[in-house]
């Protein structure tokens, strides 16, 4: 009973939280995004991990806005600890110019623990990419918080993430999530997440639905 009231307290302070946010002025600009993704996990070898992961980006209209393809390579030298570095290809659509192509790359360092049905963690990343900003250098601190419920396939979580502007050292968004993974079958999940990003420096928000599908090998 106490694990539960526990869970309800969490996601009715990040409801709380976004309905704060969201009752900015009216004049607020409020952008919306799809997002479909296809993780594929491997272990080539011991301790080491390796990610493909295939994203499509669609707008509010269900019109292609941008599709992008990321490898990742993840060291776990500690049972709560690991680090890695990945790199991403973008095409992105616009207007004006048509298909631009950029890439993004980043190192990152991740701590996580389970506390009995919980299991927290905290990641730091570097990058030169933050979805709308190409030639800047961010650090992004996240932190999420998964939840076992026992006999179930369904696992829900909830996650904060700071994006760090280096070029001026302001706070570029922050970003609000929840959502839930749905275990399928063995090695095999989907999962639905909502996303909301705060625009510090402008009045802009940004709703994202993500939907993907997750397969470890």
């Amino acid at each position: 009973m106490i694990r539960k009231n526990i869970i309800l307290k969490i996601w009715l302070l990040l409801v709380i939280l976004s309905t704060g946010l969201l009752a900015r002025a009216q004049d607020v600009q409020n952008d919306f995004q799809i997002r479909t993704e296809i993780k594929l996990s491997f272990n080539p070898l011991k301790n080491i991990e390796l990610n493909l992961t295939p994203m499509l980006r669609l707008d509010e209209k269900f019109q292609f806005d941008q599709y992008l393809f990321e490898g990742e390579v993840v060291y776990n030298p500690f049972k709560q600890f690991s680090f890695g570095a990945a790199y991403r290809f973008i095409g992105n659509q616009t207007k004006k110019n048509g298909m631009e192509y950029s890439g993004r790359y980043a190192i990152f360092a991740e701590a996580e623990k389970k506390i009995d049905r919980f299991k927290p963690s905290l990641k730091i990343s570097y990058t030169n990419y933050s979805d709308e900003e190409y030639n800047n250098n961010f650090l992004r601190y996240k932190a999420n918080l998964k939840y076992d419920i026992a006999k179930s396939k369904i696992t829900p979580e909830l996650g904060f993430e700071a994006f760090h502007d280096l070029s001026n050292s302001n706070f570029y968004k922050l970003r609000y999530s929840v959502g839930a993974d749905y275990k399928l079958f063995k090695n095999n999940s989907i999962g639905i997440t909502y996303k909301f990003d705060y625009y510090m420096q402008e009045l802009r928000n940004k709703h994202i639905i993500s939907i993907g599908y997750k397969i470890k090998f």
